[in-house]
C-alpha cells in the first residue's frame, strides 16, 4: 500500500472519530438538561416565584385599602379618635367642657368626634347634629390643630372599615383585628382624697345610646371590638385653680396617650380640665341671624332680663315682681329705654316650663308673670317670632318646648341688650353659669369699647 493511500485512510478515521465525539457530546448535554432533577428545580423556582407574587399583591391591596380609607378620612395611615359621647350639664357648661375635651384631643393628636346636640345638651343620645347649635367652621379656627368629624362621618369610617375587614376575612387573610377601644369615665368627685386613674369594671357606666353604632361598633362582641375599661376620678380641688389644672392636664394627657383607635369617654367634669379656658364655641349662623332679627324688632334699645324662676322661693315672688317693676321703671326714666325682653324658664309655648328640671310651677309663679305682663309690654322669643321656621316643623316640638336652642337665642339677645338685669337671692338663681356667661361677654365688649352697652349686670332688689 502506497504512502498516499495510508495517509488518506488515516484522515478518514480521524474525521469519523471527531464526528462521533461531537454527536455524543451534544446528546449528553441535552439529556442532562432534560433530566428530572433539573426539571424539578426549574419548576420549583417558577412556582415559588408565582406564589410569592400572589401573596404580596393581595396583602398590599388589602393593606392599601385600609390605609387609603384612613388617609382619606384622617389624613394618616392610622385613625385615632376621641369620642366624648356624654358631656354633663346643660348647654352653657357643656359648651365649656367640650372646649376642654377639644384641648385634650389636641394634646393626644386625635380626631375629635362631634356628638349630637339637643335639649340644651351635648351627647350622642340627642337628636340633632352638632352644627344645629354650633358653627363648625369657626370652631375649627379656634382649634386649628384638631380635626373635627361628625357622628355621621364616624359611622362612615366604621362602615368602610367593616367592609374592608369582611372582604379580607372572606379571602382567609385575617389581617385586620377588631376595633381597639379604651372606654373611660372621667368624673369630678368631692368625696375622693386624691385624683386617681385605674381599671374599671366592664359595666362601669352603662350608656345605652352607644348601641346605635351597632353592629359596626359592638362593645360586647370581642370579634368586633377589643375593649379596655378605665376610670379617672378627679378631686375637686385639683380643678379649681390654674396651677392645679396644669398638673391635672399633664396627668390626663399622660395616662390617655394610648395606641387604641377609639378613645370613648363619658365626661362629667364640671370645671375646666386645662389651665387655659378657650372662648365660647361659636353658635350657628341661623341662631345668630335670629338674634339679630329680634334685636331689630326691639328697635334702637332694650332692657334684657334673665329670670330663672325655678330657683326662686315661691312665697317671695309677690315681693320679687314688685322689686323688678320698680327697677324697670327707674331704668326707663334714667336711660330712656322702653322696650323689655324677658329670658325665662317660665312656660311660653305650652303648660310645661322651658327647663326639664323645673316641674313644680305654683300659683305664685303664675301670678308674678301675670303682674309683670299687666304692668309692661314684655317681649319674649315667642312673641317676637323667633325660630319661626323651626316652630313650623313638628320635628322640633320637643326641642322648642324645653330647654334647647331657644336658650342659646335668649343668651345672645341678652348679651346684645343695652341694659341687663337679673334677680337677687330668693327671687332667682345667683350662681347661674347662664347669667355669668352673658355678663362676661358684656364685660369684654365694654372693655373693648365696641358697643353701646350701659352696664354689665345689675340685680334688682326686694322692697
Amino acid at each position: 500500500m502506497s504512502l498516499s493511500q495510508i495517509t488518506r485512510k488515516f484522515v478518514l478515521i480521524c474525521f469519523f472519530v471527531l464526528l462521533w465525539y461531537i454527536i455524543s457530546s451534544f446528546y449528553f448535554e441535552q439529556e442532562e438538561l432534560l433530566s428530572d432533577k433539573n426539571e424539578e428545580t426549574l419548576t420549583g423556582v417558577h412556582l415559588t416565584s408565582n406564589t410569592n407574587k400572589t401573596i404580596i399583591t393581595d396583602d398590599d391591596n388589602n393593606k392599601n385599602q385600609l390605609e387609603e380609607l384612613n388617609k382619606k378620612y384622617c389624613g394618616k395611615p392610622i385613625c385615632k379618635f376621641l369620642f366624648v359621647y356624654l358631656i354633663g350639664e346643660q348647654e352653657t357648661k357643656a359648651n365649656l367642657h367640650f372646649r376642654s375635651f377639644s384641648q385634650l384631643a389636641e394634646k393626644l393628636n386625635r380626631i375629635m368626634v362631634l356628638p349630637n346636640v339637643g335639649s340644651s345638651r351635648i351627647g350622642t343620645c340627642n337628636e340633632f347634629p352638632f352644627d344645629f347649635y354650633y358653627n363648625i367652621t369657626l370652631l375649627q379656627k379656634e382649634f386649628p390643630n384638631v380635626l373635627f368629624k361628625s357622628e355621621n362621618d364616624f359611622i362612615f369610617w366604621l362602615k368602610e372599615r367593616d367592609q374592608i375587614k369582611k372582604m379580607m376575612n372572606n379571602n382567609n387573610n385575617k389581617n385586620i383585628p377588631p376595633l381597639s377601644i379604651l372606654h373611660s369615665s372621667i368624673k369630678r368627685s368631692r368625696n375622693t382624697e386624691k385624683t386617681f386613674y385605674d381599671d374599671a369594671e366592664t359595666n362601669f357606666d352603662v350608656y345605652n345610646c352607644i348601641s346605635k353604632f351597632k353592629p359596626l361598633m359592638n362593645l360586647e362582641d370581642p370579634t368586633n371590638s377589643r375593649v379596655k375599661y378605665t376610670k379617672m376620678i378627679i378631686r375637686t380641688t385639683d380643678m379649681r385653680s390654674e396651677i392645679a389644672r396644669v398638673k391635672l392636664s399633664e396627668l390626663l394627657t399622660k395616662v390617655l396617650t394610648i395606641d387604641e383607635e377609639i378613645l370613648l369617654v363619658n365626661g362629667k367634669v364640671v370645671d375646666p380640665l386645662f389651665p387655659q379656658t378657650m372662648p365660647v364655641i361659636p353658635y350657628s349662623d341661623y341662631i345668630l341671624n335670629e338674634a339679630q332679627k329680634i334685636k331689630d324688632k326691639l328697635s334702637s334699645s332694650y332692657m334684657g332680663i334673665h329670670w330663672r324662676l325655678e330657683s326662686s322661693t315661691p312665697k317671695l315672688l309677690p315681693e320679687c315682681v314688685q322689686g323688678l317693676i320698680k327697677t324697670l321703671n327707674k331704668i326707663k326714666e334714667e336711660e330712656g329705654i322702653k322696650n323689655i325682653y324677658l329670658a325665662t324658664d317660665y312656660p311660653l309655648l305650652s303648660s310645661r316650663s322651658q327647663s326639664s328640671t323645673f316641674k313644680k310651677i305654683t300659683n305664685y309663679h303664675h301670678d308674678a308673670i301675670r303682674t309683670l305682663n299687666e304692668t309692661f309690654k314684655i317681649n319674649t322669643w315667642v312673641s317676637l317670632g323667633g325660630l319661626e321656621q323651626l316652630r313650623e316643623n313638628k320635628k322640633y316640638n320637643k326641642e322648642l318646648n324645653g330647654s334647647g336652642i331657644q336658650g342659646i337665642l335668649d343668651k345672645l339677645v341678652c348679651v346684645n341688650s343695652n341694659y341687663f338685669i337679673s334677680g337677687p337671692k330668693g327671687c332667682s338663681r345667683i350662681a347661674s353659669s347662664f347669667t355669668k356667661t352673658i355678663a362676661d361677654e358684656r364685660s369684654n365688649r365694654i372693655e373693648n369699647k365696641d358697643s353701646d352697652l350701659l352696664n354689665v349686670i345689675d340685680r334688682w332688689e326686694i322692697p
